[in-house]
């Protein structure tokens, strides 16, 4: 797998210290890094159908979760809510005791559902297993048919693996000789993928008139914008490589961390009127 998700530790920190008001955030996913990085991964590759994608579907095929035994994921959730009901996390209340098969049910039934990307807790429960199968299962960032994933397959900008609107994206170059390009990063599956770097992934809007950024208030936010769209008033937060002193490449850079780090663009953002593209209700 990747860096150890403990190896973020610090790069956090740091975010802390520019933004005070993030401590009990960071210190609730830094409780997440180590129950990820200490988990078992279940193989989810009995889900993923390459041939769906010559007919305009996502990935995932919802029909053969019946393949996936989820007992590891299980485990990692029994973790995650004993670490919530710690912090006196709502969302965790009444979770802890449930047995593995009710756990292995909520994960099932989540999956399931066309808003499974609204489900924070089945997120971090799957975060290792999805890392683990994307990079198993062969599918590198941006590879394959470009203009099969410059739109998503089920709508504008919907993740190809899973049928989810991105979270967030970037732009840079995958190695020194190629032109910059954005990338899209689905914010529940956290596959990323190709799109048009001048059109909104929201609604398709192209109109330059109409696309617009904003960045954060602290000189810590290297190379950050948030990107916004008048069309239908959403937003992306964007990470511009080439502008991070830390020199980190497309392939360096886990972007659920990136979210996190930069929830003081989402505060700006929701009091500019802006909705991000995860959190829109249709």
């Amino acid at each position: 797998m990747k860096t150890g998700f403990s190896a973020y530790k610090e790069y956090l920190d740091e975010r802390v210290q520019c933004y005070p008001l993030m401590h009990e955030m960071i210190s609730f996913y830094k409780g997440l890094f180590d129950i990820w990085d200490e988990a078992q991964p279940d193989d989810l590759s009995p889900l993923l159908v390459l041939e769906r994608l010559s007919r305009r579907r996502p990935v995932l095929d919802i029909g053969k979760i019946g393949d996936v035994d989820f007992k590891n994921s299980a485990d990692t959730a029994k973790r995650i809510f004993t670490w919530m009901e710690g912090l006196k996390e709502k969302k965790a209340m009444g979770m802890i005791g449930l047995p593995m098969k009710e756990i292995v049910n909520f994960i099932t039934e989540s999956l399931s559902r066309e808003d499974r990307f609204k489900n924070a807790p089945l997120k971090w429960i799957l975060k290792p297993s999805f890392r683990y199968t994307l990079e198993a299962f062969n599918l590198p960032m941006g590879k394959g048919d470009e203009g099969r994933y410059l739109w998503g397959v089920g709508g504008v900008g919907r993740c190809p693996i899973c049928d989810s609107p991105p979270g967030m994206a970037q732009i840079g170059r995958m190695t020194q000789e190629e032109t910059e390009r954005r990338y899209l990063s689905c914010c529940f599956c956290g596959y990323q993928w190709l799109f048009d770097r001048f059109a909104c992934p929201a609604c398709g809007n192209d109109q330059p008139e109409k696309l617009g950024f904003f960045v954060g208030e602290s000189s810590c936010d290297q190379g950050t914008r948030a990107v916004s769209c008048e069309e239908c008033k959403t937003y992306i937060k964007t990470i511009f490589t080439t502008g991070r002193e830390d020199s980190k490449t497309p392939m360096d850079l886990d972007m659920d961390i990136e979210d996190v780090a930069t929830i003081p663009l989402d505060i700006i953002a929701d009091q500019r009127g802006y909705t991000a593209l995860c959190q829109r209700s249709t």
